[in-house]
Protein backbone atom coordinates (compact mmCIF):
# COMPACT_ATOMS: atom_id res chain seq x y z
CA UNK A 1 0.00 0.00 0.00
CA UNK A 2 1.64 2.96 -1.25
CA UNK A 3 1.05 6.58 0.67
CA UNK A 4 0.06 8.32 -1.95
CA UNK A 5 -3.07 5.56 -2.13
CA UNK A 6 -3.47 5.59 1.47
CA UNK A 7 -3.51 9.71 0.61
CA UNK A 8 -6.16 9.61 -1.88
CA UNK A 9 -8.67 7.10 -0.02
CA UNK A 10 -8.43 9.66 2.83
CA UNK A 11 -9.50 12.30 0.37
CA UNK A 12 -12.00 10.29 -1.03
CA UNK A 13 -13.38 9.74 2.29
CA UNK A 14 -12.91 13.00 3.92
CA UNK A 15 -14.76 13.87 0.27
CA UNK A 16 -17.49 11.97 0.98
CA UNK A 17 -17.61 12.76 4.62
CA UNK A 18 -18.17 16.34 3.71
CA UNK A 19 -20.28 15.91 0.27
CA UNK A 20 -22.64 13.56 2.79
CA UNK A 21 -23.41 16.28 5.10
CA UNK A 22 -24.58 18.57 2.17
CA UNK A 23 -28.38 17.74 1.63
CA UNK A 24 -30.27 18.51 -0.88
CA UNK A 25 -32.88 16.76 0.16
CA UNK A 26 -33.99 15.06 3.71
CA UNK A 27 -36.29 12.08 3.89
CA UNK A 28 -38.74 12.45 6.50
CA UNK A 29 -37.94 8.80 7.88
CA UNK A 30 -34.26 8.79 7.16
CA UNK A 31 -31.82 8.82 3.88
CA UNK A 32 -31.13 11.61 2.28
CA UNK A 33 -29.59 12.93 -1.83
CA UNK A 34 -26.53 14.59 -1.07
CA UNK A 35 -24.32 16.23 -3.16
CA UNK A 36 -22.52 13.05 -4.83
CA UNK A 37 -21.33 11.69 -1.53
CA UNK A 38 -21.61 8.01 -3.20
CA UNK A 39 -18.83 8.87 -6.36
CA UNK A 40 -15.91 9.13 -3.23
CA UNK A 41 -17.23 6.37 -1.22
CA UNK A 42 -17.03 4.35 -4.46
CA UNK A 43 -13.77 5.67 -5.95
CA UNK A 44 -11.05 4.22 -4.40
CA UNK A 45 -12.22 0.86 -5.62
CA UNK A 46 -12.26 1.65 -9.09
CA UNK A 47 -9.06 3.58 -8.83
CA UNK A 48 -7.31 1.12 -6.80
CA UNK A 49 -9.09 -2.41 -6.66
CA UNK A 50 -11.89 -3.49 -4.03
CA UNK A 51 -10.04 -3.86 -0.80
CA UNK A 52 -9.34 -0.41 -0.70
CA UNK A 53 -12.76 0.33 -1.86
CA UNK A 54 -14.34 -2.31 0.58
CA UNK A 55 -12.10 -0.86 3.13
CA UNK A 56 -12.89 3.14 2.78
CA UNK A 57 -16.82 1.84 2.55
CA UNK A 58 -16.49 0.34 6.12
CA UNK A 59 -14.92 3.70 7.00
CA UNK A 60 -17.14 6.04 5.69
CA UNK A 61 -20.52 3.69 7.00
CA UNK A 62 -18.78 4.12 10.42
CA UNK A 63 -18.21 7.96 9.89
CA UNK A 64 -21.81 8.38 8.72
CA UNK A 65 -22.69 6.45 11.80
CA UNK A 66 -20.69 8.34 14.11
CA UNK A 67 -22.16 11.40 12.66
CA UNK A 68 -25.56 10.47 12.91
CA UNK A 69 -26.06 7.23 14.94
CA UNK A 70 -29.25 5.86 14.61
CA UNK A 71 -29.96 2.14 14.80
CA UNK A 72 -32.64 -0.16 16.11
CA UNK A 73 -30.63 -3.39 16.26
CA UNK A 74 -27.24 -5.06 15.07
CA UNK A 75 -28.66 -6.53 11.87
CA UNK A 76 -29.85 -2.91 10.83
CA UNK A 77 -26.57 -1.05 11.45
CA UNK A 78 -24.40 -4.05 10.19
CA UNK A 79 -27.03 -3.63 6.33
CA UNK A 80 -27.78 0.19 7.30
CA UNK A 81 -24.08 1.47 7.89
CA UNK A 82 -21.68 -1.52 7.39
CA UNK A 83 -22.64 -3.44 4.46
CA UNK A 84 -24.53 -1.09 2.59
CA UNK A 85 -21.32 1.12 2.29
CA UNK A 86 -18.43 -1.56 1.97
CA UNK A 87 -20.63 -2.74 -0.91
CA UNK A 88 -19.99 0.61 -2.69
CA UNK A 89 -16.30 -0.24 -2.53
CA UNK A 90 -16.72 -3.65 -4.14
CA UNK A 91 -17.17 -1.78 -7.41
CA UNK A 92 -13.40 -2.35 -7.87
CA UNK A 93 -14.20 -5.29 -9.11
CA UNK A 94 -15.41 -3.51 -12.24
CA UNK A 95 -12.15 -0.80 -12.48
CA UNK A 96 -11.51 -1.99 -15.79
CA UNK A 97 -15.50 -0.88 -17.26
CA UNK A 98 -16.14 2.83 -17.63
CA UNK A 99 -16.36 4.95 -13.72
CA UNK A 100 -20.39 5.28 -14.19
CA UNK A 101 -20.68 1.12 -15.29
CA UNK A 102 -19.02 0.31 -11.41
CA UNK A 103 -20.72 3.53 -9.91
CA UNK A 104 -23.91 2.48 -11.17
CA UNK A 105 -23.47 -1.02 -10.01
CA UNK A 106 -22.21 -0.13 -6.56
CA UNK A 107 -25.51 1.72 -5.94
CA UNK A 108 -27.38 -1.00 -7.02
CA UNK A 109 -25.92 -3.24 -4.49
CA UNK A 110 -26.07 -0.52 -1.49
CA UNK A 111 -29.76 -0.50 -2.47
CA UNK A 112 -30.40 -3.60 -1.90
CA UNK A 113 -28.37 -3.32 1.46
CA UNK A 114 -30.82 -0.58 1.95
CA UNK A 115 -33.79 -2.55 1.40
CA UNK A 116 -32.96 -5.04 3.59
CA UNK A 117 -32.13 -2.77 6.49
CA UNK A 118 -35.62 -1.32 5.85
CA UNK A 119 -37.18 -4.97 6.29
CA UNK A 120 -35.33 -4.84 9.62
CA UNK A 121 -37.41 -1.79 10.26
CA UNK A 122 -40.74 -3.12 9.71
CA UNK A 123 -40.07 -6.44 11.69
CA UNK A 124 -38.69 -4.23 14.60
CA UNK A 125 -41.86 -2.22 14.47
CA UNK A 126 -41.96 0.70 11.94
CA UNK A 127 -45.05 0.56 10.09
CA UNK A 128 -44.90 0.78 6.37
CA UNK A 129 -47.40 3.34 4.28
CA UNK A 130 -51.20 2.35 5.00
CA UNK A 131 -51.61 -0.74 2.64
CA UNK A 132 -48.20 -1.75 1.42
CA UNK A 133 -46.30 -4.66 2.11
CA UNK A 134 -42.73 -4.43 3.75
CA UNK A 135 -40.46 -5.27 0.50
CA UNK A 136 -42.00 -3.03 -1.69
CA UNK A 137 -42.29 -0.31 0.87
CA UNK A 138 -38.83 -0.76 1.59
CA UNK A 139 -37.17 -0.75 -1.85
CA UNK A 140 -39.57 2.04 -2.93
CA UNK A 141 -38.50 4.22 -0.21
CA UNK A 142 -34.72 3.56 -0.23
CA UNK A 143 -34.69 3.56 -4.10
CA UNK A 144 -36.20 7.17 -3.70
CA UNK A 145 -33.11 8.85 -2.08
CA UNK A 146 -30.77 6.78 -3.51
CA UNK A 147 -31.24 6.15 -7.36
CA UNK A 148 -31.72 9.97 -6.92
CA UNK A 149 -28.99 11.20 -6.06
CA UNK A 150 -27.58 8.51 -8.63
CA UNK A 151 -29.31 10.26 -11.53
CA UNK A 152 -27.48 13.24 -9.98
CA UNK A 153 -24.12 12.06 -10.19
CA UNK A 154 -24.37 10.02 -13.25
CA UNK A 155 -25.32 13.75 -14.75
CA UNK A 156 -22.23 15.13 -13.27
CA UNK A 157 -20.27 12.47 -14.73
CA UNK A 158 -21.67 12.69 -17.92
CA UNK A 159 -19.98 16.12 -17.90
CA UNK A 160 -16.77 15.65 -20.78
CA UNK A 161 -14.58 17.98 -18.60
CA UNK A 162 -15.29 16.07 -15.01
CA UNK A 163 -15.16 12.39 -17.13
CA UNK A 164 -11.81 13.55 -18.62
CA UNK A 165 -10.17 14.88 -14.99
CA UNK A 166 -11.53 11.30 -13.26
CA UNK A 167 -9.72 9.38 -15.75
CA UNK A 168 -6.51 11.56 -15.93
CA UNK A 169 -6.74 10.59 -11.84
CA UNK A 170 -6.77 7.13 -12.50
CA UNK A 171 -4.23 7.16 -15.30
CA UNK A 172 -1.89 9.18 -12.92
CA UNK A 173 -1.76 5.81 -10.45
CA UNK A 174 -0.96 3.47 -13.26
CA UNK A 175 2.75 5.11 -14.34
Amino acid sequence: MSVKKMVTCAMCLALATVTGLIRIYQFPFGGSVTLCSMLFVMLPGWLFGPVYGVVTGLCYGLIDFITEPFFMSIPQFLFDYVFAFSVMGAAGFLRKKPLLTGYLAAVFVRWIMATIAGLIWVRLGYQAWEGWSPLPYSALYNGAYIFTEAAVTAAVLAIPAMKKALERVKNSFAS
